[in-house]
């Protein structure tokens, strides 16, 4: 196998992001070519090239952005000791096909709303259409070159116990126990994520667990309880992005939608996005996808199968007095459910 295909079956010697289209260009010439590729991708290539992903960590240079040495489809290749993803038994894995599966003429097409020239498409699109890549790879493979993903165990958070003898009503009681139960078993769940066992889907799904942990945390702790039919909380732009985190891609409106919105709906945890009086859809998110920071709000409510508005008004309690007393450290003790604070009156 080649040296320039990636371990995601990315084609380096054509990778805009690589150093081959710079050779003979001048400096006029590269920045159309970078602002090209971000209108195309979304995305616009580095000044300092990517050495590939092929390259082992200890000869990447220290000034290298690229290849990205947290990504999880190069680790998990590195620590199963194959050339690439094709030669994997689980392939093509949850990982890949959300990662490297989108990246087609299709996929980009559509975001454009517009077709894209065949010099355009061979530029900056095919070199990205890594699982077609992989899948060629994978027809010439010989069955006893594939092999089992490295596994890892499965991560087991440390999850408090519910408090004893709190200072509440039994209905107010629970509210709380409820409250309680739903952050255990999303800690407990996968998340609707396959092949858990992986290395790469391991460290998706905890990633994706602080995610949607997060998510509640900032309408629970920074909502307005609003009521009209049924209760819900309602955060605004500025105070959303101010209450992320480090986890940045709570900004990514696709990633909001598609993925937090969809695993709470699983749990009985209603989520939605509210365009403000007057505000155009479109001026909603930037054109690489990301929310913009003003112009929306977010809104939530639970279901009754959860509890419904008791449940909800004890789940702002609760994050709210965690984030009294213990500040930037609450989301800690909100992660692993404790609410030793109800204790306390």
């Amino acid at each position: 196998m080649s040296n320039l295909v990636s371990k995601c079956g990315i084609d380096c010697s054509t990778c805009p992001w690589g150093p081959y289209p710079r050779k003979g260009m001048t400096g006029e010439d590269f920045e159309r070519f970078r602002n090209n590729a971000k209108r195309i991708l979304g995305h616009m290539p580095i000044k300092t090239p990517c050495v590939t992903c092929q390259t082992p960590d200890a000869k990447i240079p220290k000034e290298s952005r690229l290849p990205n040495r947290k990504c999880l489809m190069r680790r998990c290749v590195d620590k199963t000791g194959v050339a690439n993803c094709a030669y994997c038994s689980r392939f093509p894995c949850d990982t890949l096909k959300e990662t490297a599966g989108a990246w087609n003429r299709e996929s980009i097409e559509a975001r454009l709303g517009e077709p894209i020239s065949e010099e355009e498409y061979h530029s900056f699109v095919e070199p990205f259409e890594g699982i077609r890549r992989l899948e060629a790879i994978r027809a010439w493979v010989k069955p006893e070159r594939i092999v089992e993903p490295a596994k890892v165990p499965t991560s087991e958070a440390r999850i408090a116990d519910f408090p004893e003898n709190l200072p509440f009503s039994k209905e107010e009681i629970a509210s709380f126990k409820a409250v309680h139960k739903l952050l255990v078993t999303l800690n407990d769940s996968s998340l609707g994520l396959h092949d858990t066992d992986t290395f790469a889907q391991q460290h998706k799904l905890e990633n994706l667990r602080a995610y949607v942990l997060r998510f509640l945390w900032i309408l629970g702790s920074c909502g307005k309880l609003e009521k009209e039919k049924s209760g819900h909380l309602v955060v605004d732009a500025k105070t959303y992005f101010a209450s992320r985190g480090s986890e940045k891609r709570l900004a990514i409106w696709s990633f909001v939608q598609e993925a937090v919105f969809n695993v709470l709906s699983e749990f009985g945890v209603c989520c939605e996005r509210i365009v403000l009086k007057g505000v155009r859809k479109e001026d909603l998110t930037t054109g690489t996808g990301y929310l913009r920071y003003k112009g929306w709000v977010m809104k939530m409510f639970f279901e009754e199968r959860i509890g419904g508005m008791a449940t909800l008004k004890a789940f702002q309690t609760y994050t709210r007095r965690l984030a009294e007393k213990f500040g930037k450290k609450a989301f800690k003790h909100f992660s692993i459910a404790d609410m030793q604070i109800l204790t306390e009156r």
